[in-house]
């Protein structure tokens, strides 16, 4: 119990840089912001300098963990690779706008969260990575709101 206090302690500490961020994406993408915090915290312990390679092609950067298969399409933006690894609020904007995305396509709802990593596939064991997704960052979800009730 004190491994997980210690955890969500240190997430806040990390997460304050970026509050505003949180805040305002999910203001403008209409998604809770600790929606956004639980996301970031299971995609990157919310570290800004998170880095998960699995390859020179295939790799994830930042606190939402931007994959790069995204990056062809986030180029139509002028958002690159080293862009979402040097702001932190834009990473969280674009994974807000990945989220949305989800949302918009299957409704607000776990699966959709468990969409934002396992993708959209029907095969079976897509579905069973996006529930499992979804089930952690619930979890990670109501931490956050039950830490905020204790304040």
């Amino acid at each position: 119990m004190l491994k997980i206090a210690t955890v969500f302690f240190l997430m806040y500490t990390f997460a304050a840089n970026a509050t505003d961020c949180f805040d305002k994406a999910g203001r403008d993408y209409h998604i809770d912001p600790d929606l956004l915090r639980a996301v970031a915290f299971r995609e990157s312990s919310m570290n800004p300098q998170a880095m998960n390679i699995v390859s020179p092609d295939k790799y994830a950067v930042g606190k939402m963990q931007i994959h790069s298969q995204n990056f062809s399409h986030l180029s139509r933006f002028g958002i690159t690779p080293q862009k979402l690894y040097s702001d932190e609020c834009m990473n969280i904007y674009t994974g807000a706008y990945y989220l949305a995305i989800a949302f918009k396509r299957w409704g607000v709802n776990w699966e959709s969260v468990g969409a934002y990593n396992a993708g959209f596939s029907q095969k079976p064991e897509q579905k069973a990575k996006r529930l499992k997704y979804g089930k952690e960052v619930h979890q990670i979800y109501i931490n956050i709101k039950n830490q905020k009730t204790l304040r």
